[in-house]
């Protein structure tokens, strides 16, 4: 992680999974309210505005209170234990993933493992590696968050078995395509954001120690996600809009929305909904985006402080 240069030759490999599993483990649950709102405006054919007579969300808070009318409380946490899964998942692969690159650019690339490019290359490549293995609970909480009170999957375990039934095990990676090139870019972009940010504070003074403040961790965690976000938000609405294709449990929403490919998606997209369709649930999408990396990158960094100081006593 970026802020060890020096401690991290300390943690093994596991150390480092376990703290990007436990990281994401929290930042899921205090976030999944958010990847909620977002979800169910990207898969949204009506308009987004307060004049549309046929949408069912037309503003954040207008969704917020909808929700909890027609659902309750836990509305706001549908698909959170595939989220969990996802998460948890997800935080494993990247962060031992990214040390891994990082030391490895180091070691037989002879790159700078402190510089921005070697973050953004190393980043990319780390959220590749995450999207690929935890793309199926991906799927899974994208389709748990679509269904209201009618429900066609009860469980993960109904979930998975229906999918495999019914459509194969292609279903379990429907929209990976725009997940790479989304994730790709998008990490890096977190990854580079996140170390150009430190690096602006350590050379103002402000963390002379190279260890940044809980406040400036929260600080730069959000500025790397909201800005990495706000590039690449369009493949991230195609990949939701894809993992739905074969999925009739979306009742009482509005319209289906049926392509057959990423571009088909697009395009689609822009001819029904115009450019600003691509980019439906941006508000709440940008919200999480800031909060999620935020705690992500913070609750990692409080865990791996944690694991250094257990070794000092041993």
């Amino acid at each position: 992680m970026p802020g060890y240069e020096k401690d991290s030759k300390t943690l093994t490999q596991w150390e480092y999974a376990l703290a990007g599993g436990a990281s994401g483990a929290m930042t899921r649950f205090l976030c999944q309210p958010f990847d909620v709102l977002k979800i169910r405006f990207q898969l949204q054919v009506e308009p987004i505005n307060k004049s549309s007579l046929s949408s069912k969300y037309n503003a954040v808070y207008q969704a917020l209170k909808t929700i909890l009318i027609e659902e309750g409380i836990f509305g706001l946490w549908k698909g959170h234990n595939a989220g969990q899964l996802l998460s948890i998942t997800y935080g494993l692969v990247q962060f031992q993933s990214f040390e891994f690159f990082t030391k490895a650019s180091s070691q037989f690339v002879n790159l700078d493992p402190t510089s921005s490019n070697v973050h953004f290359l190393c980043g990319s490549l780390s959220g590749v590696a995450a999207t690929m293995v935890s793309f199926p609970f991906d799927v899974a909480k994208t389709r748990f968050i679509a269904q209201g009170n009618d429900r066609l999957y009860n469980s993960m375990y109904h979930a998975f078995k229906t999918m495999i039934k019914d459509e194969g095990i292609a279903a379990f990676f429907r929209g990976l395509t725009p997940g790479i090139l989304l994730v790709a870019p998008q990490t890096g972009a977190m990854f580079m954001v996140h170390n150009i940010f430190k690096k602006l504070l350590r050379d103002a003074g402000m963390m002379p120690n190279n260890v940044p403040t809980l406040q400036q961790n929260l600080f730069i965690g959000s500025m790397a996600g909201l800005i990495s976000k706000t590039l690449v938000y369009p493949l991230d609405l195609s990949r939701k809009r894809l993992q739905l294709q074969g999925f009739q449990g979306r009742k009482g929403f509005g319209k289906n929305f049926n392509c057959r490919g990423m571009m088909n998606c697009i395009i689609r997209t822009v001819n029904n909904e115009g450019v600003q369709g691509l980019y439906k649930g941006l508000a709440p999408s940008i919200l999480k985006a800031a909060v999620t990396t935020a705690f992500h990158f913070t609750g990692y960094d409080f865990i791996c402080r944690l694991f250094l100081a257990t070794h000092k006593y041993k």
